[in-house]
């Protein structure tokens, strides 16, 4: 679910991935905006554990050229599973162990298509897809993310319906949280 929705040709590209970053820069130019949405597994990997978030492009040098060494030293799964271990998924969640943990109170081999579909959407912004923040955004992005793994072929048609007709189904211990502080905690 995470390759297909954030880094399709995870496999096949050196950290770097030069077919997204052309065409990252022909929208740029077409559209007269900043370059976006660029980065792929191992460069968001580099920027959770050496970098800060700040959008210049000193810093997307820096990812880009320490998401390339990542790529030297480790092997694709060592990065996906770091990566997966790093993330910040809502909620104070960090790696997807804690966040299939938090959300549906069980391990994260233990999820559904369909579960893992919707923390794989977490990444993209936790507290907007989070959903214990907005079920409904968090379900209709989960359906992007099953969209993702169908037009990859990671699921078939048949378990794509299944799992985008699935009702969100959260673990019994969030719904007992408290209904204020939920920023503030989530902050400190």
């Amino acid at each position: 679910a995470m390759v297909a929705v954030e880094d399709r040709r995870y496999y096949s590209h050196f950290g770097v991935d030069p077919i997204g970053l052309v065409r990252a820069v022909f929208v740029s130019l077409r559209d007269g905006t900043s370059i976006r949405a660029t980065s792929t597994i191992s460069q968001q990997l580099a920027r959770n554990i050496f970098l800060n978030s700040n959008r210049t492009a000193d810093r997307k040098a820096r990812e880009m050229i320490l998401a390339m060494a990542l790529e030297a030293k480790f092997s694709k799964q060592q990065i996906l599973e770091l990566y997966l271990n790093k993330a910040y998924f809502g909620d104070g969640l960090y790696g997807v162990e804690a966040a299939s943990l938090g959300y549906f109170g069980k391990h994260a081999a233990d999820l559904s298509v369909a579960e893992g579909a919707l923390i794989a959407g977490l990444v993209k912004s936790p507290s907007t897809y989070a959903p214990t923040v907005n079920a409904t955004r968090s379900i209709a992005r989960r359906n992007v993310v099953l969209q993702a793994m169908r037009e990859t072929r990671a699921i078939d048609d048949r378990t794509y319906r299944a799992a985008a007709t699935t009702p969100l189904q959260l673990n019994d211990a969030l719904r007992g949280e408290e209904a204020f502080g939920q920023y503030f905690k989530e902050e400190v």
